[in-house]
């Protein structure tokens, strides 16, 4: 019977020295071995110019990490890895959304950064911070619609931040630089007349409305906004209708490349006798190429990047076509300060835990290669102005992008369209 006694008593001794001592160690074979990070970008489509380059822009910035040496994760009690993975979201919500969740459930994202570029997109992939609670952010999208879905249930959206500005900052940007010409005498209107041709997406119709709405307010009349479906080309019958009115300005607001390339054309074509001011596509730098001269004195905004004036713009144009051998845009740079913050943010928080990382995010002061980003606590949107992101009046001269408002970036002064003075 103490025989028996015995065996049981070894017995539970055995279970109990397996508990104490082989679980520490099963635990730490658990703990994170590399910090993973996704990311949805269109990397085919209308929008792949864009969506490489932010893919570019950050796998540069994780080799940096990397090089040195990643960063420390009380989890792991050491320096960790980062590993990014980079998904195609086509261009389409639902697309965003299934890439989303195999980042999250399949490849174990601590972080997901989507949707890169498209708003559309966003507004579908930032319903799986709330679904999954990990950190969500977005790089490019600008649509104010995104920051009222925060607004209007933060308890919801708690995980959920906006890597960039508002649509009524980007919005604002057309009318403050043509106020500006204006109030200067260094543009002159007849009619107080402004057309818009936008692509159909959130992005290009918040835009166009809050640049509408700015320009009516101050008397002037908006002979409405024209949507086309992304990569339109043809834009004879826009153009023909809106000639026919008179229009002083012209804005267009288009993310593929295909789209101003042929709008550019087809207004010298058409003989339209306007200022036009494009939203983000000549900062492609195959626009140029592309129109030639054609692209003479357009005006345009958006973030930007300039090599030749700006010291670590050019710095970071060197870094890019070191690894990519090619010519840097703006994407490349927000690929960069995109993967640069969320990285921060973990270093910041020195753990994988989802509240502790969105806490560091909320806080984000860090300046990068566009700017020093700082969050609107209100909609988790970044902050635009001289300050922080600047949206600069752009036009070109003589194929080189110069800064012409504020008179605080300015880089050089407008230029009179020759075709306005007929």
């Amino acid at each position: 019977m103490k025989r028996k006694q015995l065996a049981v008593i070894f017995v539970l001794f055995g279970a109990l020295s397996c508990f104490f001592f082989i679980s520490p160690s099963s635990s730490f074979a658990d703990a994170p071995k590399e910090i993973r990070i996704g990311a949805t970008a269109p990397l085919t489509g209308p929008a792949a110019e864009a969506g490489i380059a932010l893919k570019e822009g950050m796998i540069l910035a994780v080799e940096e990490w990397n090089t040195k040496g990643g960063i420390y994760i009380k989890e792991a009690g050491k320096k960790l890895p980062i590993k990014v993975f980079i998904e195609d979201c086509q261009s389409k919500p639902e697309v965003g959304v299934s890439v989303g969740e195999k980042l999250i459930t399949r490849e174990k994202a601590h972080m997901l950064l989507g949707d890169t570029f498209h708003s559309s997109v966003t507004m579908a992939v930032m319903e799986l911070a709330p679904k999954y609670g990990i950190p969500v952010m977005s790089i490019e999208p600008v649509s104010s619609e995104i920051a009222k879905k925060v607004k209007e249930n933060p308890k919801r959206y708690w995980s959920y931040w906006k890597g960039n500005w508002n649509s009524e900052s980007l919005g604002a940007s057309p009318f403050n630089t043509y106020q500006y010409l204006i109030n200067n005498e260094l543009l002159q209107v007849k009619n107080k007349r402004i057309a818009f041709i936008v692509e159909d997406t959130d992005w290009g119709r918040s835009n166009a409305q809050v640049a509408n709405d700015l320009f009516e307010g101050e008397g002037w009349e908006s002979l409405g906004i024209e949507i086309v479906p992304l990569g339109y080309t043809d834009f004879y019958p826009q153009l023909t209708k809106i000639k026919a009115n008179g229009p002083d300005i012209l804005i267009t607001s288009f993310t593929a490349l295909s789209s101003g390339v042929a709008y550019t054309k087809q207004f010298h074509e058409v003989g339209m006798k306007c200022s036009h001011m494009a939203i983000y596509y000549p900062l492609r730098p195959e626009y140029l190429s592309q129109v030639g001269d054609l692209g003479e004195y357009i005006l345009w905004t958006t973030s930007f990047i300039d090599p030749n004036n700006i010291p670590k713009h050019k710095a970071f144009a060197e870094k890019i076509n070191k690894r990519w051998k090619g010519t840097t845009n703006v994407d490349h740079a927000s690929g960069y300060d995109g993967i640069y913050n969320a990285l921060a943010s973990i270093k910041k928080a020195g753990s994988l835990n989802p509240k502790a990382i969105v806490a560091a995010l909320s806080k984000l002061d860090r300046e990068g290669i566009l700017g020093r980003y700082v969050f609107n606590q209100e909609g988790h949107a970044i902050r635009a102005g001289k300050d922080y992101v600047p949206i600069p009046g752009i036009q070109i001269q003589n194929r080189e992008n110069i800064v012409i408002y504020p008179p605080s970036l300015a880089t050089g002064k407008y230029m009179k369209p020759p075709w306005l003075s007929n």
